[in-house]
């Protein structure tokens, strides 16, 4: 078993345009010893589940904006954003957007407005 004082805990929204049905959240658990960015998290999440889609492929910067995304349930950029280990962190779509699949969005549609 895991201490809690070496593992990231994380909701993600799960979004598959292919199926039928809500989003809904899936839970996974990073084992590390130091914080990580958000972007990093996402990095592992995939390699966890290659079916997980998300950008990782960023300036690590905080400059370009491609990584934004949803954090416990503020708009932030990823890949400055520190998740400590013990935490639990919800990752979601960024809240402007529409999104694609998962953490994936077009940066070039809004999001709908829901009724």
């Amino acid at each position: 078993m895991i201490e809690s004082e070496s593992v990231i805990y994380i909701q993600a929204l799960r979004f598959d345009p292919d199926q039928q049905g809500e989003s809904r959240f899936q839970s996974y658990e990073v084992a590390t010893m130091e914080a990580l960015s958000v972007m990093a998290l996402l990095v592992k999440i995939h390699e966890m589940d290659a079916s997980f889609a998300c950008r990782t492929s960023t300036c690590f910067k905080g400059q370009c904006g491609s990584c934004l995304i949803r954090v416990n349930g503020q708009d932030v950029l990823g890949c400055v954003t520190l998740v400590r280990p013990g935490e639990l962190v919800v990752l979601e779509p960024h809240s402007k957007f529409r999104v694609i699949r998962d953490m994936v969005v077009d940066f070039l549609q809004p999001r709908e407005e829901r009724q």
